[in-house]
């Protein structure tokens, strides 16, 4: 986890990010979100932090910040750092009531990414708690780890049955017989990005179906793509071995093109 830009916020006081100790800060139960910002707009925010609400009532704690005072701090963050387009992070630190907010370094994808696709791996490795946000900053260097030896964009967890859960950063869509197939929400962490895929998939009648899809079905599919806030829809065009041509799917590409038009529309309700 890398932080960028000058300063960050320490519950109300705005520090340089010199001063910024990832092992102090954030040491103990921690929840957390991630949000996209574009031209000073943090993306689908009502969506985020309603997932933080749950994520808190999933391992019972409670937050001691309203979300208004929540979208006052991000919206001083971008100011202070006069940042129009980044990913910003919030912290709820319950070990010692702190709250944190910070810019990441940008991690987005390139151009090219979206239209040729990414290569992603297989993992076997499984989540204690899919469901909530806790920062577990020894599991992130885990997967950063592999994802680099690899030298891939994304690592797709395994579980012990040998299903597809999730990407260690994203949430996983298959198309099979021109139907979207996701696993079941209860394996996965349920990604902002993911429910504006399914509004999508409802407005376009698009067929979606929640079940697990096993590894040994995956050299049977019609295209992949992975989904997440800060990098939005990607399709992937080589698991392991498996080459895809996901980027010419017409059902990947007609999502895609819905969800950068709800991008636009939401920016553009924002800024009046």
């Amino acid at each position: 986890m890398g932080i960028t830009n000058n300063y960050f916020l320490f519950n109300d006081d705005l520090i340089s990010s010199n001063c910024f100790d990832e092992e102090e800060l954030l040491r103990g139960t921690s929840l957390y979100e991630v949000i996209k910002i574009k031209e000073e707009v943090p993306l689908f925010l009502e969506k985020h932090l309603e997932r933080f609400h749950n994520s808190a009532k999933l391992i019972n704690v409670k937050p001691w910040i309203s979300d208004s005072k929540i979208k006052e701090s991000l919206n001083k963050l971008i100011k202070e750092n006069k940042v129009k387009e980044g990913s910003i992070k919030f912290v709820f630190n319950f070990e010692k009531n702190n709250f944190i907010v910070f810019f990441e370094e940008k991690n987005f994808p390139a151009e090219q990414q979206y239209k040729e696709g990414i290569d992603v791996a297989l993992y076997n490795r499984e989540r204690i708690n899919p469901n909530a946000k806790v920062l577990n900053i020894e599991f992130r260097r885990d997967l950063d780890k592999f994802i680099k030896e690899k030298n891939i964009f994304e690592a797709i967890l395994v579980d012990k049955n040998k299903d597809v859960t999730e990407g260690s950063k994203s949430n996983v869509f298959i198309v099979k017989s021109n139907k979207l197939i996701t696993p079941p929400v209860q394996d996965v962490l349920p990604g902002t990005t993911r429910r504006t895929i399914f509004e999508i998939c409802k407005e376009l009648n698009i067929e979606l179906i929640e079940e697990k899809i096993n590894c040994s079905s995956i050299g049977n599919i019609d295209g992949m793509f992975i989904s997440s806030t800060p990098f939005d829809i990607l399709p992937v065009k080589k698991i392991d071995n498996i080459v895809l041509n996901s980027s010419e799917n017409q059902l990947i590409k007609s999502i895609m093109t819905k969800f950068n038009e709800k991008v636009k529309k939401y920016i553009k309700f924002n800024l009046k």
